[in-house]
């Protein structure tokens, strides 16, 4: 149970906790007293549910308070955040870390579940450099000069100097009961021609694509994904495969986290 006189000390616990986000924030200023003030908020409003012992995943801050209150459902995903958020600090140049401060805040202000999304952005920037292929050079690019429509990832490939856009999003199946690839194929279907009807209009600045975030609760969720996505692997004009997130465990308590591709999740290394 959290204590009564707990200090509210945000930028403290993480320093301490995910020492590696506040690397990313790369000495930009934020509000910690407004995000103190919200986590204390969050804190009242969850004393039971933290008295029970349950993992109440509402926003970073509650699983941080599950981690450090020893609730064992929080170590496999906390461990996932920190080791991404370890990986990408030292994958970004300085130059790259100029840009990192605007996912991060998003991060640590938002107090609802749709801190996931920007947990999301921050994973795939890191998938995308983790071949050390792509350089980041802008987060939150302007795609049209008629509108302020924004992609979230400005990247150049390297190997041939390809600069392109990506519009990353946010798809939560974990509380769906599919049963058939039908069922998840209309359900994402809808969804991408909701996406792309919002994002693509006449003369993109640069090549645009939309990287789905899939994120699941069961392998037999992500089994279905793959199905639908081998069928259409390359053939989805303007809509990358699927990224989906796994963690798995062995026998001596190490975590394995995967973010990659549904079609290639599930296969062995």
């Amino acid at each position: 149970m959290i204590r009564p006189d707990i200090k509210y000390d945000v930028k403290a616990i993480l320093e301490t906790q995910m020492p590696y986000l506040i690397k990313l924030l790369n000495g930009k200023e934020i509000s910690w007293t407004k995000i103190n003030k919200n986590l204390k908020k969050h804190q009242e409003f969850r004393k039971d549910n933290y008295k029970n012992g349950e993992l109440i995943d509402v926003n970073i801050f509650s699983l941080i308070v599950q981690f450090i209150l020893k609730n064992e459902k929080s170590f496999g995903m906390f461990d996932f955040y920190n080791s991404t958020f370890k990986q990408l600090f030292y994958r970004l140049t300085k130059k790259e870390l100029e840009f990192t401060h605007k996912m991060v805040k998003c991060l640590l202000t938002n107090f609802d579940y749709k801190y996931l999304n920007f947990i999301g952005e921050i994973a795939t920037l890191n998938a995308y450099k983790s071949n050390g292929n792509f350089e980041l050079l802008n987060i939150e690019e302007k795609i049209y000069s008629h509108n302020n429509v924004r992609a979230d990832l400005f990247l150049k490939r390297k190997n041939d100097g390809l600069k392109f856009l990506v519009e990353i999003v946010n798809i939560h199946i974990q509380n769906r009961n599919f049963t058939s690839t039908d069922e998840i194929e209309y359900f994402l279907s809808c969804k991408f021609r909701e996406k792309h009807k919002k994002t693509f209009f006449h003369n993109p600045s640069y090549d645009l694509t939309i990287q789905p975030v899939i994120w699941t609760k069961t392998v037999e969720q992500i089994e279905l994904l793959e199905k639908v996505f081998k069928k259409y692997e390359n053939n989805i004009k303007d809509i990358h495969v699927p990224l989906c997130y796994l963690t798995y465990k062995d026998s001596d308590g190490n975590y394995e986290h995967r973010f990659e591709y549904v079609t290639t999740i599930l296969k062995d290394s």
